[in-house]
């Protein structure tokens, strides 16, 4: 059992595992943060655990990326968030996010993995870890699992994939000025990076499975279209990756009956991300072997394990363009509802 009243430096909240919860949530993104804004405006006993940082999804993004929506679409409760231009950057909605936590005063403890859910529908045990404080036991009725969707990279399963010059996120392009880099795949994520990486004076060749890009924002395909056509970045279409290897990238591509090869220093693998399918199978929740859905409600968004929700992108398994911040955000507020509304009928009956 963790040592009780342990002060949250993120929120300045009082925190004492000793005690139960009515409400655990499990992952600080932006969905995550709403509901717990949602349980506190109820009344609700809660906490936010979270094995990274606050919003860590939209810390991976690369630096200096701009959002496609505008600041009213991803405030969350009534908390302005200013930008300096029309539309907020990821420093800004870092900015944002944190100054959201500390005007709402959440409770959120940080860095800290939850390791197992157990017990059932009112009583359930959360156990976790931390560097800091080592194992932890909470008690509580109802828990969120809001931990997104991009956590676990998609792999290519290719020898060579676990080299140092490979990497499935992407940061910023500086450092690959003058350098022969591989992105792999041809959705919105890839076709950012490789247009990201060519701006920065980086040799950019993209490989994608498919003979045509699918996914793409549709302000975005133009732009590779372009520097497609005038030899600016090449694109290896129907294209697959074979081997990976200190100086250069073996790939197969089809109607050819030998391999190709080019010169490399580093690879991208921006193929996707899915959620964390073996936690969610730990706790009992079904997840289909198709689109690494879990199963849920789509109303209460109660999942196949009574007491047990799932919101936030999780809901929409490995399909990046169904959930987002803009529509996520009210999935907590839902759940909450759901929560106070069962208490409610249990204290009549």
């Amino acid at each position: 059992m963790g040592t009780p009243n342990t002060r949250n430096r993120a929120a300045g909240s009082v925190i004492d595992s000793n005690d139960p919860f009515e409400l655990i949530i499990i992952g600080a993104g932006p969905a995550g943060l709403s509901a717990a804004l949602a349980a506190k405006n109820a009344g609700l006993t809660y906490v936010v655990i979270e094995r990274s940082c606050i919003v860590h999804t939209i810390f991976h993004y690369p630096t200096g990326l701009l959002f496609y929506s505008t600041p009213e679409l991803i405030e969350l409760g009534d908390v302005p968030l200013i930008v300096r231009e029309t539309k907020p950057t990821r420093e800004e909605a870092l900015r944002y996010y944190r100054r959201f936590v500390e005007v709402k005063d959440l409770a959120v403890r940080t860095y800290e993995e939850v390791t197992s859910i157990t017990g059932s529908d009112g009583a359930f045990t959360v156990r976790t870890r931390s560097s800091a404080e080592g194992s932890r036991t909470y008690r509580t009725g109802k828990v969120i699992i809001a931990t997104g969707a991009f956590d676990q990279p998609n792999r290519l399963e290719v020898p060579g994939e676990e080299l140092p010059k490979v990497s499935h996120y992407f940061k910023e392009a500086h450092p690959y000025y003058d350098r022969d880099i591989l992105v792999v795949g041809g959705k919105s994520s890839a076709v950012e990076t490789a247009l990201t990486l060519y701006r920065a004076g980086a040799r950019v060749t993209i490989s994608y499975r498919k003979a045509e890009f699918t996914g793409v924002k549709y302000w975005v395909l133009p732009d590779l279209e372009n520097r497609i056509k005038e030899g600016a970045i090449a694109a290896l279409m129907g294209s697959s990756v074979k081997e990976i290897r200190n100086r250069d990238v073996v790939l197969e591509v089809e109607g050819c009956d030998h391999d190709h090869v080019i010169q490399n220093d580093f690879v991208f693998c921006m193929i996707g991300y899915e959620p964390d399918i073996g936690f969610l199978s730990e706790t009992g929740i079904s997840v289909s072997s198709d689109d690494r859905r879990p199963a849920h409600n789509p109303e209460t968004f109660e999942s196949d394990v009574p007491g047990i929700y799932v919101i936030g992108v999780i809901t929409a398994g490995n399909i990046g363009n169904e959930v987002f911040i803009e529509n996520s955000r009210a999935h907590g507020p839902r759940v909450v509802h759901d929560i106070t509304s069962k208490l409610s009928e249990r204290q009549k009956s």
